[in-house]
């Protein structure tokens, strides 16, 4: 994957999280199998937001819009492009979640979702066992990538609300009662 050198945490994300170019050309060959069935994932996927009574207040009244954002999205995984305007358009899914006041948790929670029901799906439908395997494992490394800046853009957002600096922000977060990386 091309990362832009001038942000070098997602430089370290990606070189840590095992994001390569080879991910992108694995996600483009079998959404041939996949892109077909998003759709039905996206029905399941609105259906257990729907179970969840803290969730359902911020779907009610939009679940066919949201499900057709949704695939829109899915099917961007699957595009063997995550250059800058796949990095834009993550963060711009942030923002949209921190204006409508979305909590961090169902964010988290929809990919600990996708990260369960989509691996068994690639296995299932992508004829290649070899060829599963490595996009199953390109596909979680993409969710990761997708749900950390979506998370950095809540931070950001926090940040600018608070009036704290980047660098505060790491202070605080790093900050514990009187454990250092020493006692570690």
């Amino acid at each position: 994957m091309q990362v832009d050198d001038q942000d070098p945490n997602l430089s370290t994300f990606c070189q840590v999280g095992g994001l390569s170019r080879q991910d992108q050309h694995i996600m483009a060959k079998v959404a041939v199998y996949i892109r077909p069935l998003l759709p039905l994932l996206t029905d399941r996927f609105y259906e257990v937001l729907a179970e969840e009574p803290s969730i359902r207040p911020y779907i009610e009244g939009r679940v066919e819009h949201l499900k057709k954002t949704h695939v829109v999205w899915l099917n961007s995984l699957f595009a063997g492009d995550y250059g800058p305007e796949f990095i834009q358009r993550q963060e711009k899914i942030g923002e949209t979640h921190v204006r409508v006041r979305v909590p961090p948790l169902f964010v988290a929670a929809s990919m600990a979702f996708l990260r369960g029901a989509l691996p068994p799906v690639l296995a299932a439908n992508i004829p290649n066992a070899q060829d599963a395997i490595a996009a199953t494992a390109s596909l979680l490394r993409l969710l990761d990538l997708c749900q950390y800046l979506i998370d950095r853009k809540y931070a950001e957002v926090l940040m600018d609300n608070l009036g704290i600096s980047p660098a505060l922000l790491v202070r605080l977060q790093t900050v514990g009662k009187g454990t250092t990386a020493k006692t570690l």
